[in-house]
């Protein structure tokens, strides 16, 4: 199995039915949280991504908006990362950690401590599109001494 890849995905993949079984677990009273497992947790991240935009292209809303207001607690938090790609995700969860008081510094570790220069490049490219700002100076902003250092090392 090749190096992040969790799910395989389906063979002959057409997004438009999975956007549009999405749509209906969400619609009316009450959401269908099985159709939501079913359709999210047979397909790849790339998968994923394809649904996402045709969910916008069909209904005009966001798949990640939409799927934030229907669910709730930890499901809704990993059906929300199921949504990201790794990337973003990474980017995401590190902006979490800094943001508000304090600074989450074990989800900071564990991010950069654990990827490749490869993709930790990538992560800081993510995380400048998503809040438009430099991930480096957030690190700084939030984080000092040796500590502060190594960190910013990791991300050279």
């Amino acid at each position: 199995e090749a190096e992040g890849k969790s799910v395989m995905g389906a063979l002959n993949f057409d997004p438009a039915p999975d956007a549009q079984t999405l749509y209906k677990a969400m619609k009316g009273l009450g959401t269908d949280e099985q159709a939501i497992i079913d359709v999210l947790t047979k397909r790849s991240n790339m998968q994923r991504q394809q649904i996402a935009r045709s969910f916008k292209g069909q209904f005009g809303k966001d798949l990640i908006e939409s799927l934030k207001s229907e669910l709730s607690g930890n499901f809704e938090r990993l059906i929300v990362a199921l949504m990201y790609s790794p990337f973003k995700y990474d980017a995401k969860e590190l902006h979490d950690a800094m943001k508000g008081v304090g600074t989450s510094e074990d989800v900071i570790i564990e991010i950069l401590a654990s990827r490749t220069k490869a993709q930790i490049k990538e992560i800081i490219k993510a995380y400048k599109e998503e809040y438009g700002s430099d991930l480096e100076e957030d690190i700084k902003s939030e984080t000092s001494g040796y500590f502060e250092q190594i960190l910013v090392c990791l991300l050279q």
